[in-house]
């Protein structure tokens, strides 16, 4: 499909885009959102902006057709490394909104370093590049800052205000979406161990993972983020 066929799908009200650096809660964001009766949230990353041109018309077509028969007000999609591509977001879509993710980088970089085989350098300077392009998007506007921690502390407070800002009534019955589970993922299959924790993740209630950096992280990695680019960024999404 082509750009022409997208302008031909009825799209909904509101268009949000779920994206910031990756292990920051954004599943559990989306699958949250995914209760809502209003919320049509597309239970798996769709990498759209991130594929070449052909394959990204073809999976807009397919998201914008599966909204449109949902017939919700409000579509969501959660691919992370979409932080990098708002600006075609938004030519693509006028209109569009972003929900930016963030959480302690240290916390971040031990989870993507556990996910990269220990490579803990390769998930830092992923933090730092993903935390740049978030710094840069809520710059612009047009977005909303959601921090995994504020949400821990204040699960209802946190998600009405998300509702808020995606214009639909805060419904408290979502923050028990674990009592009805489903299947998560691009391919909705376990086909790795990482697959296999996301879909035990979006099934279990509200856990706080906060803080597990001080047991895991090495230090080495840790007072990486006590000065320069880091220290800043840490600052900036109210780290430090």
């Amino acid at each position: 499909m082509n750009r022409g066929v997208v302008r031909l799908i009825p799209k909904p009200r509101t268009s949000i885009f779920i994206c910031g650096c990756g292990h920051t809660g954004s599943t559990l964001l989306a699958r949250i959102l995914a209760a809502h009766p209003d919320i049509f949230s597309v239970p798996r990353e769709t990498s759209a902006f991130v594929s070449d041109k052909g394959a990204r018309w073809t999976k807009l077509s397919l998201l914008l057709l599966e909204a449109a028969i949902s017939r919700r007000s409000v579509w969501v999609e959660k691919t992370p490394g979409h932080i990098h591509c708002t600006r075609q977001i938004l030519e693509t879509i006028p209109g569009a909104r972003f929900i930016v993710v963030t959480r302690d980088g240290r916390d971040v970089v031990t989870s993507l370093g556990q996910r990269y085989e220990g490579d803990f350098d390769r998930a830092f300077q992923r933090w730092v590049a993903d935390s740049k392009a978030s710094m840069l998007c809520v710059e612009r506007g047009g977005s909303m800052l959601w921090r995994y921690e504020d949400f821990i502390e204040s699960p209802a407070l946190s998600i009405e205000r998300l509702c808020r800002f995606m214009g639909v009534a805060f419904d408290p019955a979502i923050l028990d979406y674990h009592q009805h589970p489903v299947v998560w993922g691009r391919d909705r299959k376990i086909r790795t161990a990482h697959s296999a924790r996301r879909l035990a993740q979006v099934n279990q209630p509200i856990t706080d993972y906060r803080g597990g950096w001080r047991s895991t992280l090495p230090v080495d990695v840790a007072s990486r983020f006590e000065a320069g680019e880091a220290r800043e960024l840490m600052a900036y999404f109210g780290y430090c």
